[in-house]
């Protein structure tokens, strides 16, 4: 809550790390003039946002740290006493903005509906996530960086599996469960799934190419009636009988 000010009085002048909308740094600084833990947090979340927006906008390359410093409002200090380099502050802002932008997907629960509908449901979900203009942004960093950062790279993974590829996994057990569909290797199987759904959308929309919505939505519906077709739970075929004659005797 912003310190009032007296009437007749002016506000004081905004220093480093003051805000509009809140006390004067000095208000929020622990014994010694250090910021308190709760500040030093909030700053550390403002800078690693920031950094995230700037460096999605311009790259690693096109990105200083002057930049982002200014932009959060914190000092150089500030960034290096927390990240050794430019890098290291790219991996922790770009991991941290995957994370936030696949949170949705770890809270999905299984419909109640039939196989077919209900992973129509959850591709065009995915979809409306894969072909955001800033996940493609990512992509494209990844694609270009993950070279020469591949911790990265590594959490990128990480959170897919975990995220997106958990909340898939769920739902096909439950179908599993349920008897409509063979389940071997539910991962495997869910990245097979996303990779139907989602990789010529994803492909088309990095080379700044989109498909009429009606033309979308019959390629996911082919997607998912093409990955039913792999993994629908199949009937055992009857064995034939065959009836030998027995020899008549001589």
């Amino acid at each position: 809550m912003a310190t009032p000010i007296a009437p007749g009085r002016r506000a004081p002048a905004l220093k480093e790390g003051d805000e509009p909308g809140l006390a004067p740094a000095e208000a929020r600084r622990g014994p010694g003039g250090r910021p308190t833990r709760e500040e030093a947090e909030r700053r550390h979340r403002v800078l690693l946002d920031t950094a995230a927006r700037l460096f999605v906008a311009g790259g690693l390359n096109g990105t200083s740290i002057d930049a982002i410093a200014e932009e959060a409002g914190v000092a150089k200090r500030f960034i290096y006493a927390r990240y050794a380099d430019k890098g290291e502050l790219f991996v922790a802002a770009i991991g941290r903005f995957i994370e936030e932008r696949l949170a949705p997907f770890g809270y999905f629960e299984p419909p109640a509906a039939p196989a077919e509908p209900a992973l129509v449901e959850f591709g065009r979900r995915l979809l409306h996530l894969a072909l955001q203009p800033e996940p493609l942004a990512v992509y494209r960093i990844l694609a270009t960086e993950a070279w020469r950062f591949p911790n990265l790279a590594t959490a990128f993974i990480r959170s897919n599996r975990e995220r997106i590829m958990g909340g898939l996994v769920r739902m096909l057990q439950a179908h599993a469960q349920r008897g409509e569909i063979e389940l071997a290797d539910p991962q495997m199987t869910a990245e097979h799934f996303f990779i139907l759904v989602a990789g010529i959308a994803q492909r088309f929309a990095l080379v700044g190419v989109r498909e009429e919505p009606a033309q979308a939505e019959r390629r996911l519906k082919a997607a998912v009636s093409l990955f039913l077709d792999g993994c629908r739970k199949r009937q055992e075929p009857q064995a034939a009988t065959e009836t030998k004659a027995s020899p008549r005797p001589a």
